[in-house]
């Protein structure tokens, strides 16, 4: 038993009621509002991180908080939790079913619990450190793929290469895979965890991103870094991975 099973039952029930309200949303016509980073954002998002961070500080309110949405509220406490209440927003308003809930808890900046809720495609993950990763309850694995010949890889929006001044990563993802393919956000990583895919990546993320799926990547089997190689949660570039993958990915770059 982990000491973070608690938690990690106590996170997933909170996470799975605010993607259902997300959900409730889904498909409806509601305002859209751009942030200064022209990314899109939603009453949805907002109400659902208000819900989030609400339960959270009943639950634990020794814990401190960031989220997308609503920023940092400190406890200077060993532990944080990071919310992203719909990663997908633009897929969200279009109708696409890939976006989903996330939440992490961090213990001194390490990933220690990781969910992620698809609510349209009624699917949970879930992972906390020494317990595996788990879809629907059932445990998941990364692929055994070795080579980038043989991989499906999956690629964050493309414009983002460009923007990160990773083009030539993207065509010679092409190029040296056997398929390269834009399965979006947090699904594709999804798909990675559970060996549908050998590799995702994301050329541009933030913290509330990616350290809910550091730890269900790493319980799963898998690896991470970013463009740069180092292990971290704490960057704007994120690759998940089947471990074989590692090398030949970073070569890349």
């Amino acid at each position: 038993m982990s000491e973070y099973s608690e938690i990690l039952e106590q996170g997933y029930d909170i996470a799975t009621r605010a993607s259902k309200l997300a959900l409730s949303y889904f498909r409806q016509p509601i305002l859209i509002e751009m942030k200064e980073n022209r990314t899109p954002v939603t009453i949805a998002d907002k109400k659902t991180e208000e819900m989030i961070r609400e339960e959270l500080t009943q639950a634990f309110p020794t814990h401190g908080i960031l989220g997308e949405e609503f920023g940092h509220e400190s406890k200077k406490s060993e532990y944080l939790w990071t919310v992203d209440p719909i990663d997908g927003t633009l897929s969200f308003v279009r109708g696409i079913p890939l976006f989903g809930t996330l939440m992490a808890l961090l213990k001194n900046g390490e990933p220690v619990v990781g969910i992620m809720i698809l609510p349209a495609l009624q699917e949970s993950y879930l992972a906390a450190k020494g317990l595996g990763a788990f879809c629907n309850g059932n445990p998941i694995h990364v692929s055994t793929i070795k080579s980038l010949a043989s991989a499906v890889v999956s690629v964050g929006d493309v414009s983002c290469f460009d923007a990160s001044g990773h083009r030539e990563v993207l065509r010679s993802l092409i190029e040296k895979t056997e398929l390269c393919r834009g399965y979006t956000d947090c699904f594709g990583h999804g798909l990675m965890m559970r060996g549908s895919v050998d590799a995702m990546i994301d050329p541009v993320v933030n913290i509330w991103d990616i350290a809910p799926l550091a730890c269900l990547i790493t319980e799963a089997g898998g690896d991470y870094c970013d463009f740069s190689g180092k292990r971290t949660i704490e960057s704007s570039s994120f690759m998940s991975f089947t471990p074989g993958l590692k090398e030949e990915l970073l070569q890349l770059f």
